[in-house]
């Protein structure tokens, strides 16, 4: 199959550093192509260069993942031979009172409308059972689970920093580093975003890292804290950790695609959010219990989100789609 993968045109796929769709998008096609398909991303921010990609290649199936561009959607729809799909990663599909502050209930109104039309692959549980709630049916909807390319990392089955969390993602309002940067057990690692009220002259505060830096250096930790109050699912960031060996300390925002009945799965509930010696306790406690129990992590992480098994159910969704 030939496969037509639509990003936002925002950063480079691949990305230089953070970019977990741009990630998951070269990721995905790499993978396709080693499966004998070939994913070829278009990835630029004119609606009409998007089209123009889009109309340039008789594609199997055109599969945008910036749900911005559905104008463009509408536009090609009856000049293409071919299916499409889209994914929205819009941290707050399920909370709609976040839709007309962000300006997102355009989208959110024209995906209902047109759900009739086109294939929606949304990326978490959470998105289906929303979408589910507004009309779409098991023909159209689908579970476009993300994970991660595993052997990228270099795994170590022995805890280096045994006494040393990590908060990994962009620093900005939503993932919520500000609140607990205090915590001098946890070191954060991201690309600051302007106006976002944290100190980045901090000691724990340790930069942003490029993809080897990442690749190289996760592993070394005992534990990952995300305690974010929207997520489109499991962060791609929650399932590294996981492969690498990391136990995970979340909010409930991250807990829809892990098992959170596993003992290295601590789901902080909402009201103890801000309770800073209720987060320092609890990630304390995980990370003694993750430092002693890495393989056992790894395993899950692995068969639970190796992007090598994933695409396997990708490419089944879209031959059910071609049928």
């Amino acid at each position: 199959m030939k496969i037509c993968l639509v990003g936002p045109g925002i950063m480079p796929i691949p990305p230089t550093g953070w970019g977990a769709l741009e990630r998951q998008m070269w990721d995905r096609a790499c993978i396709l192509g080693e499966k004998g398909h070939t994913g070829e991303i278009i990835n630029v921010s004119e609606m009409n260069e998007v089209a123009k990609g889009c109309l340039s290649d008789d594609f199997d199936v055109i599969h945008i993942h910036y749900d911005m561009f559905y104008p463009v959607v509408d536009y090609i729809y009856d000049k293409v031979n071919c299916p499409i799909l889209f994914s929205s990663h819009y941290p707050y599909i399920d909370q709609p009172d976040w839709h007309r502050r962000d300006g997102y209930y355009k989208v959110s109104d024209w995906m209902i409308a047109n759900k009739h039309k086109y294939y929606n692959f949304a990326v978490s549980p959470k998105d289906v059972e929303h979408y589910k709630k507004h009309g779409w049916t098991d023909d159209r909807l689908f579970w476009l689970m993300e994970g991660t390319n595993d052997p990228e990392f270099a795994y170590n089955g022995e805890c280096e920093y045994k006494d040393k969390s990590i908060y990994l993602g962009r620093i900005c309002p939503r993932k919520k580093q500000h609140i607990y940067q205090t915590i001098s057990s946890i070191d954060f690692v991201g690309k600051f975003e302007p106006g976002t009220p944290f100190d980045k002259s901090r000691t724990n505060f340790k930069g942003e890292w490029n993809r080897e830096d990442l690749c190289r250096d996760l592993t070394k930790y005992a534990n990952m804290v995300l305690l974010s109050d929207g997520e489109n699912g499991t962060s791609l960031a929650i399932k590294e950790a996981l492969v690498n060996g990391l136990g995970v300390v979340i909010s409930k925002h991250s807990a829809s695609e892990v098992d959170t009945d596993k003992p290295y799965v601590t789901v902080i509930p909402d009201d103890k959010l801000e309770d800073l010696d209720y987060v320092d306790n609890a990630v304390k406690h995980n990370r003694i219990y993750s430092a002693a129990h890495r393989n056992e992590i790894r395993e899950y992480g692995m068969e639970t989100f190796s992007l090598t098994k994933l695409i396997d159910k990708y490419i089944q969704n879209i031959e059910k789609i071609l049928q």
